[in-house]
């Protein structure tokens, strides 16, 4: 029982092969049964990968937002929530991280979607808008390698926010 799979171990990467072969077993069976839809049958494999890539997306996408919250106001009564808060998106987001997922992670995308939500929800976006940098001034292995450092990624938003704003 001590041996992982690739499914247990990058279920994206896993989803992908399995997706491939799947698609030429198709291509390559003569006598293969009529009513086996292989192309459906592939997609439907690869969607697992992709919901998984999506979910862990989510969590960056939570992750970030509440790091945001914490930069603009730190001494917010909420404060503390945000924290408590990242912990659990983040357990949660390991929890469905896959090594293959880190080079289609957009963070600038991720970022900018953030964005769009603190200041749409903000009482002032114009004054807003000049405390959270573009593009992201926090790097992908701060979010995805273990564990999250919250204190320096906070810190990291805010010198961001200093030097755009210089």
């Amino acid at each position: 029982m001590g041996s992982q799979t690739l499914y247990d171990e990058d279920i994206l990467l896993w989803s992908e092969q399995q997706a491939e072969a799947i698609r030429q077993l198709g291509r390559s069976r003569r006598h293969r049964p009529n009513e086996l839809d292989i192309e459906n049958v592939a997609e439907e494999i690869e969607s697992v990968g992709r919901s998984e890539l999506a979910a862990v997306e989510s969590y960056l996408r939570l992750i970030l937002v509440h790091l945001a919250k914490l930069s603009v106001d730190p001494g917010s009564p909420a404060a503390r929530h945000w924290r408590s808060e990242i912990v659990a998106f983040e357990a949660d987001m390991r929890a469905r991280y896959s090594p293959s997922m880190r080079q289609r992670i957009d963070l600038d995308r991720i970022w900018e979607a953030v964005r769009r939500q603190i200041l749409e929800g903000a009482e002032q976006p114009d004054d807003l808008a000049s405390l959270l940098p573009q593009p992201t001034p926090v790097r992908p292995e701060e979010l995805l390698d273990d564990p999250i450092d919250i204190t320096a990624l906070v810190a990291r938003l805010r010198t961001g926010a200093a030097l755009k704003g210089d």
